[in-house]
């Protein structure tokens, strides 16, 4: 995988190699120690490791598959060098051009505007780097007021109400 970083003013945003990801949903504490990192303080669901090992981990040891859409990357504080939260794409672009996000801030950092960094590294980064996204779609709960926030500070803009969630999107072009 390339080992690239994003870097944005306060954040790192560091995708992880598939024996990252691997050592991450087996001891994501043993993960932060070798990156020489203050651990998340927020342990992975059943979910998200469901996710992991059925989705990204297959498609991220494909090849043939970009493995920047594959993989998640930790969010890095770079002060305190401590990992604060997530990010993910939930596979490459569809014919259109559409990519989805998901993500998580620990919940000791939310409310401090890191994950509307992170978002905007990214999106600045995939403008730049990967010119086939189109348009970056994110679901979130109905109400969860904290991440809808996150994203209209993005210029997300609601797309879609479905009966517990919203599906809002940016369009790059």
């Amino acid at each position: 995988m390339n080992q690239y970083m994003i870097e944005t003013k306060r954040l790192i945003i560091k995708p992880l190699t598939c024996y990252e990801l691997k050592k991450h949903i087996d001891s994501p504490t043993d993960l932060a120690k070798d990156l020489g990192l203050i651990p998340s303080q927020t342990l992975i669901d059943k979910e998200t490791k469901d996710a992991i090992i059925n989705d990204l981990l297959p498609n991220l040891e494909d090849s043939n598959k970009d493995s920047f859409f594959y993989t998640m990357c930790i969010v890095i504080e770079k002060s305190k060098k401590a990992i604060v939260g997530g990010i993910c794409f939930h596979g490459e672009p569809n014919e259109m051009g559409e990519v989805e996000i998901g993500y998580s801030t620990d919940n000791e950092h939310r409310n401090k505007g890191i994950m509307t960094e992170t978002i905007a590294g990214l999106v600045q980064w995939i403008k730049n780097n990967k010119k086939e996204v189109k348009v970056i779609r994110a679901e979130t709960d109905s109400e969860n007021i904290s991440s809808i926030r996150v994203l209209e500070k993005n210029d997300f803009k609601v797309f879609q109400y479905n009966d517990n969630s919203l599906i809002l999107k940016l369009e790059l072009e």
